[in-house]
């Protein structure tokens, strides 16, 4: 029976974060792809292209070759699966803690919700897991409920 050790969760919190972003990163690697540097051409007059332009599908081609971009929308898929999962009392825990205007740790947001310092780290340990079932560390069938690890 697989448990999330620290550094398991650190990195699922860190995965959380990074998605608040994600339509800022997704937009900056695809302007990467589509509008990459080249050197400047001093043939004015230039040539003709032998090739048929498809540009949806050289689009399409280019996203999927590159893995940054792969990357965020593994993300992102992610993220917003364990988010579907959460119910009312999850998801007010992780708005408070990732998408509110002000920086709230884990204690603060505990101390928000009325929660000791043990209810809001099996909380947290249970909203983690959601992500963690989602990027396959724990299968979707197990119940954890994380009252062993406490940081």
């Amino acid at each position: 029976m697989p448990v999330l050790n620290k550094d398991d969760l650190r990195e699922l919190d860190r995965e959380f974060t990074k998605y608040q972003y994600i339509a800022d990163d997704k937009a900056v690697v695809w302007a990467r792809i589509m509008h990459p540097w080249k050197p400047s051409d001093n043939n004015v007059g230039g040539g003709r292209s032998t090739g048929i332009s498809k540009p949806e599908e050289e689009i399409a081609l280019k996203l999927d070759d590159n893995p940054q971009w792969q990357r965020l929308e593994l993300r992102e898929q992610h993220c917003k699966a364990a988010i579907e999962r959460m119910d009312d009392e999850q998801y007010n825990i992780y708005k408070l803690r990732y998408r509110a205007g002000n920086y709230y740790d884990w204690n603060t947001v505990g101390k928000l919700l009325h929660y000791s310092h043990a209810q809001i780290y099996r909380k947290r340990y249970a909203l983690l897991a959601l992500l963690a079932q989602e990027c396959g560390m724990l299968s979707k069938d197990e119940t954890k409920t994380g009252s062993s690890i406490m940081d």
